[in-house]
């Protein structure tokens, strides 16, 4: 990003990148294409609906005009006939369907003596078209029945919605293809930003980590692996200078809301000492008199699940504020809200709270004696922990069964769609799956385990709340994330580090806290002591970040090569023999081949050579004299040693427990040991060869129109719909059909790759 106009050209990116680029793509702006694209998919859409509208209609008036007919009354004109009753039914290989009737629906199981209603009955396949001139549609109902409305580019005169919609897309289809041959000629125009294909990861690496240009924050924003759909297209278009400005403003805009978020959050915090309020507010008098257990809840459970409420529409808010400010891909939006979100949770659901609650009951008495002021906050402040409890039984209990149960979903399933009139719609429900913001949901059990680190000393009964909710939350979440949970944003695990290092910021508020919870006391030797702790922690904190800091964004060079000697099977590498010299040749293994081996010389020279001797002279003769004299106490000793020494240096050969893989991630969970986990054999992605070429550009360049889905009909109606719109647009009647009676049925379990292509993987 933010490349300079005289780079904005292929062969002096090449000259500047190397000969290992494979393909560059610089983007131009596409306003007007992006319009055009946009407005021919609604009108689709439109389209689409009229379609299914009209035939709904035209089969029911056929079917109540053929069983009029059969009993032998004369049928009643078509115009009559609108009125009928319109069922949906939605069917899959598993035995279940969904029927719905006038609006209304019930899921029922699918009889064993049903008909199959996936594909079209005997009976139907066998009726032909009806030879007839013009519309099929028109037999059954009159023209002015047909869908339609009123555009205001039409002045707001009614016209015929399939006739109108057809017209629009061809005249659509024109323009667009228009603009794209003049975009391709165009020279101006071109975004800041280029995406560039590499022949192999580790020459994206060494791209990645040069410094490109000379100028302060010129091709400065560099990112690895963005797939196609996640890209925010607005963002490319803005300078350096635009970038700054915008993400200045959006931080003073989210640090504005931090501040302005504590009113309501403070009146939350507030309601946990209902009773204290009761006593001394006189318009809260008549809480007073509420039962025992009433007032438990009004004072426990109620402020928790506001609290939640309250903060559930932040992240909305942050993720808008994210694309305000520049930022140019899906993942780092999520980061971007991880990060404005854990600073909402700490400050409203944290600090607000708890400085709110342990000083609306010492205000009081603070004003009538304000001399007792350390006494009654050091009194006061633990008991604040209170309100976090509900809070941990709230969030990890109620809402860890809740997102078990899933009753939005359950609501969608059973309530919501039955107002679904859309095979389209049905479809991409009944597939896709329940989408997760991993930037959401990380700050808010973050933050309830800055919360537990934070009391942990003060009150350590949270310790059992936390281990108990965290556990229940594990298992809830293991279930959900195998199957209920689609993560189609990927953060490549990025969220987690940065989670760890926040729980940090709760050993900060322990210390602070302890700190001041001594000084109220006059105990002044723990207060430097836990001075001397904070300290320590901040240098530690800062020696993990400048340590890990790196290996988060950039690959290693070590791996990088590793990674490529697997994939090209070049030379594969052994870790047992990873430490050998007679496996492993370096740069200096020449030099090394020659050196003489000074482990056995006594020509050390220095008082630390001589040292290192005497040290290890007086070793070897006090373990002699021990296992002469003492040879209990040595075969002691050498056991303890080999007992202490398993733990500390274990052997990855050796049969390890849970205990310790966790003690020794470095040893059991290295790259060479997790990378033979990965299956060798997975299939590259390959994107569809008709837009692989132009995969980096806008989607706008390349957006084909959608493809149409109409139900098929026993009258044949859709039959000709399908050759009338094929004509301007991709239309198909496959795998859906509605019967004599309406009933609408779906073949769900077939793929439909035209619905997909708007949603690349990789």
């Amino acid at each position: 990003m933010n490349v300079p106009r005289q780079f904005l050209d292929e062969q002096r990116l090449r000259w500047m990148l190397g000969s290992s680029v494979k393909q560059i793509w610089i983007p131009q702006t596409t306003n007007e294409l992006e319009r055009l694209v946009k407005e021919r998919e609604q009108t689709a859409m439109r389209l689409e609906k009229a379609e299914f509208e009209l035939i709904r209609m035209a089969n029911g008036a056929r079917t109540k005009a053929l069983k009029k007919a059969d009993s032998g009354e004369q049928p009643e004109s078509s115009k009559n006939s609108l009125e009928t009753e319109t069922e949906t039914e939605v069917c899959s290989e598993n035995g279940r369907k969904s029927v719905s009737r006038s609006g209304t629906a019930e899921i029922v199981p699918a009889s064993d003596d049903s008909q199959d209603t996936t594909y079209p009955s005997k009976e139907m396949q066998e009726r032909a078209l009806p030879d007839v001139n013009g519309s099929v549609a028109s037999q059954w109902i009159p023209h002015s029945s047909r869908p339609h409305h009123r555009p205001i580019a039409n002045y707001g005169r009614r016209v015929d919605t399939i006739k109108w919609t057809r017209n629009q897309i061809r005249k659509l289809n024109n323009q667009i293809a228009r603009v794209r041959r003049d975009q391709l000629f165009k020279t101006d125009g071109m975004l800041p930003s280029v995406f560039v294909e590499f022949e192999t990861h580790t020459d994206a690496q060494h791209a990645y980590q040069t410094l490109t240009h000379h100028r302060p924050l010129h091709m400065a924003q560099r990112f690895l692996g963005v797939r196609p759909f996640e890209i925010i297209w607005a963002s490319l278009s803005m300078s350096w200078l635009e970038t700054i400005a915008r993400r200045f403003l959006i931080k003073a805009l989210i640090t504005a809301l931090i501040i302005f978020w504590a009113i309501p959050s403070a009146a939350v915090g507030t309601i946990s000492n209902l009773e204290y309020l009761s006593e001394k507010v006189s318009f809260l008098g008549w809480l007073a008199d509420l039962p025992s257990a009433v007032k438990g809840i009004l004072s426990g459970v109620v402020p928790a699940l506001a609290l939640s409420l309250l903060m559930s529409i932040v992240p909305g808010i942050l993720r808008f504020c994210a694309r305000l400010g520049g930022v140019p891909t899906l993942s780092m939006i999520e980061l971007y809200t991880q990060h404005a979100y854990f600073a909402f949770q700490v400050v409203q659901v944290f600090l607000i709270t708890t400085l709110t609650s342990a000083a609306s009951v010492a205000v009081t008495k603070l004003l009538e004696d304000p001399t007792t002021a350390k006494d009654l906050l050091s009194q006061n402040l633990p008991k604040a922990s209170n309100f976090y409890l509900s809070y941990f039984l709230l969030q990890s209990l109620a809402l860890g069964s809740g997102a078990l149960v899933q009753f939005g979903n359950l609501f969608q399933l059973y309530v919501f769609r039955k107002y679904i009139n859309s095979p389209r719609k049905m479809y991409m429900r009944w597939h896709r799956l329940q989408r997760i913001h991993w930037g959401t949901v990380f700050p808010v059990y973050t933050n309830l385990g800055v919360i537990t680190l934070s009391y942990a000393l003060i009150a350590p009964i949270i310790l059992g709340f936390a281990a108990v909710g965290l556990i229940f939350l594990h298992m809830v979440y293991r279930y959900n994330l195998i199957y209920v949970y689609d993560s189609e944003v990927d953060t490549r695990g990025l969220v987690y580090p940065r989670a760890l290092m926040q729980l940090l910021l709760g050993l900060y508020f322990s210390e602070v806290c302890m700190i001041g919870l001594f000084s109220l006391k006059g105990a002044y030797v723990p207060v430097v002591l836990t001075a001397i702790l904070l300290v320590l922690t901040g240098l530690v904190h800062s020696s993990l970040l400048e340590a890990l800091g790196p290996l988060l964004w950039s690959l290693p060079k070590s791996l990088t090569v590793q990674e490529d000697e697997h994939l090209l099977g070049t030379r594969p590498t052994n870790p047992r023999h990873a430490d050998d010299p007679e496996h492993f040749e370096g740069y200096h293994s020449d030099k090394e081949q020659h050196e003489p081996d000074l482990g056995n010389s006594r020509a050390m020279e220095g008082a630390s050579g001589a040292l290192n001797a005497l040290g290890g002279g007086i070793k070897t003769i006090f373990r002699k004299k021990v296992k002469k004299e003492v040879p209990e106490v040595y075969m002691v000793l050498n056991a303890l040693t080999a007992f202490w020494m398993r733990w500390i240096s274990p052997n990855p050969a050796d049969k390890s427990n849970f205990l310790l893989r966790w003690l020794h991630p470095e040893v059991y969970s290295d790259y060479t040991i997790l990378r033979r986990m990965v299956p060798s054999d997975l299939p590259d992605p390959v994107y569809p060869e008709d837009i692989e070429c132009d995969i980096y550009y806008p989607p706008s360049f390349f957006a084909k129109p959608p493809t149409l889905w109409i139900p098929r009909d026993p009258g044949g109606i859709s039959r000709q719909e399908v050759e009338h719109c094929s004509k301007v647009i991709p239309t198909t009647d496959e795998y859906v059909q509605i019967d004599e009676k309406g009933r609408v049925m779906i073949n769900l379990e077939e793929s439909r790759l035209v619905f997909d292509v708007s949603r690349l993987r990789y």
